[in-house]
């Protein structure tokens, strides 16, 4: 039997501890709060930051910096992000690969623990993901793109932005899967990437409709497929990887969200979800999504933790069948 004043003054001391976080919670946030992003400004994680960044501003009353830190992957905002102090201060806007992927590739320590160094706050919105080549290429689908690549091994090139992103192993598991030898050549970034499929210099690439979208519609590219299991609303007449004839190709959701340093009060995540789910219903980002061809994900902290644990799984079993290791 447990004594009845020490179990008073337990309980006595949780009451204070977790009204003194409602407080800081009610009174949160008294400075600016800065948004990590882990790709150089410009791009369009940059723009989405920032819209959200002035929605979040309006709301709470503080200004929102945005904080451009790329490089390494990720690992670079990643390793800042999640050793900032738990006081909802440094956010993190990030995508599916420090947490799904980066683990599973690297042989060395990341500097932080995936399962368990952040907080999970919100998802922002899912990517959709098109295949295209040159027009030069004379390739118009995804059968005569598999046809001339087996015919021609090793011949045919994609651009990709490094080993360690969502795009390069999904080429590389739909290489396994149809078994083709397509030649990787990277870049430092999707933009120079798409460019060069564009030019001519690379004869296919494998990315986000957004970025390709433009150069889609003026014919400067040349749609095969769009991964998913249904057509991408700004590319309607572009067939999904099934309808263009290849199937066994699933690869987990490519995400961008909000987490924060693990151990962030849940008071304050209660509060930065609400506000950051506020934000994304409202024109200006409903806007650049649409834009961008970027699908909302409004989602609960228990949903986004969800998400990450799973993709955790579903992406080391991806990286595992591909036998891919990173020093």
């Amino acid at each position: 039997m447990i004594p009845r004043i020490p179990l008073l003054r337990a309980l006595t001391a949780t009451a204070f501890t977790l009204a003194a976080a409602i407080a800081a919670a009610q009174a949160y946030p008294t400075k600016p709060i800065h948004i990590v992003v882990p790709f150089s400004a410009g791009g369009g994680l940059d723009a989405a930051a920032r819209v959200l960044g002035q929605g979040l501003s309006k709301r709470l009353g503080q200004p929102v910096v945005v904080e451009n830190k790329p490089g390494g992957n990720g690992l670079i905002a990643t390793q800042y992000a999640t050793s900032a102090k738990p006081d909802g201060y440094t956010l993190y806007l990030c995508v599916t690969t420090p947490w799904s992927m980066l683990p599973a590739l690297y042989k060395r320590p990341l500097g932080y623990d995936a399962n368990k160094d952040y907080t999970a706050i919100s998802l922002l919105a899912e990517f959709q993901t098109v295949i295209f080549v040159n027009p030069k290429t004379g390739i118009t689908s995804m059968k005569g793109y598999i046809e001339r690549a087996k015919a021609n091994p090793g011949k045919l090139s994609y651009a990709s932005t490094g080993s360690a992103q969502p795009y390069t192993l999904a080429t590389e598991l739909l290489k396994s899967k149809v078994n083709i030898d397509v030649l990787q050549v990277p870049f430092p970034g999707a933009a120079p990437a798409t460019q060069s499929v564009v030019s001519g210099d690379v004869d296919s690439a494998m990315f986000d409709v957004g970025g390709s979208a433009p150069f889609i519609k003026a014919g400067r590219l040349t749609p095969l497929a769009v991964l998913g299991k249904s057509r991408v609303p700004s590319l309607p007449e572009v067939p999904t990887l099934t309808e263009a004839g290849v199937t066994g190709v699933e690869i987990p959701m490519i995400w961008m969200g909000v987490v924060g340093p693990g151990g962030l009060p849940q008071p304050i995540v209660r509060k930065l979800n609400e506000e950051i789910n506020t934000v994304l219903r409202g024109e200006e980002m409903t806007a650049l999504l649409a834009a961008q061809s970027l699908t909302p994900l409004a989602a609960s902290p228990e949903q986004m933790d969800a998400q990450i644990k799973g993709d955790i799984k579903s992406w080391g079993a991806v990286i595992k069948q591909l036998g891919l290791q990173l020093d």
